[in-house]
């Protein structure tokens, strides 16, 4: 593409394509997680989609999310967050058995900004544009106080890993990766970091 993202705050109107991007991020586990609390007859998707657009203790609520765009069209997205230090007191045993890793592993990262959520729509993929994103989001990191941004990666997402490695991130931390239905992923997930100057 060789031309500049665009950056906006999502709005109420981005919903739709948000929770697509925080499934595509999560490899699923997202989708897989609003299954579990839908309604009678309610799509998991629309759940997800609903939950984004609604509830602002969220923390992939609409307003966290900061939407990428080439020539005024959604080209992906991203959300994260400063992580408390100290580290809340968490009941693992009241966290969904496939989430646990990526609690522990957010553990490590206490005092961090923790990119939660990064994705680009697959048609956008292969131009260059994850290194606008990750610049933007490392940008708001900084902004926001700490010297440290952090992610989450399963292993088996090589292409995904390689391109965090190649901007600078480093691993600090992994845990087995934890199957749920439908989930074929293996190996690990993995916590890296870079420090930000």
């Amino acid at each position: 593409m060789g031309d500049a993202l665009q950056f906006r705050t999502a709005t109420e109107y981005d919903c739709t394509e948000l929770a697509l991007i925080r499934d595509i991020a999560g490899r699923r586990m997202p989708s897989y997680l609003w299954s579990q609390e839908v309604g009678q007859g309610q799509s998991y998707f629309e759940y997800g989609r609903e939950r984004i657009r609604t509830d602002a203790n969220y923390n992939a609520y609409f307003k966290n999310w900061l939407v990428a765009e080439f020539q005024s069209k959604f080209v992906g997205a991203f959300f994260g967050f400063s992580v408390d230090d100290p580290y809340p007191d968490i009941d693992l045993n009241a966290v969904p058995e496939c989430f646990r890793p990526c609690v522990e592993l957010e553990r490590i990262a206490s005092g961090c900004w923790l990119l939660q959520a990064i994705a680009i729509l697959p048609q956008y993929r292969g131009k260059g544009l994850a290194r606008q994103l990750l610049g933007k989001a490392e940008s708001i990191a900084k902004d926001s106080g700490t010297n440290r941004i952090a992610l989450q990666v399963e292993e088996v997402n090589e292409v995904a890993f390689k391109t965090y490695q190649r901007n600078g991130y480093v691993e600090v931390g992994r845990r087995p990766y934890v199957h749920f239905p439908s989930s074929e992923d293996t190996g690990d997930v993995v916590l890296m970091w870079k420090e930000l100057n």
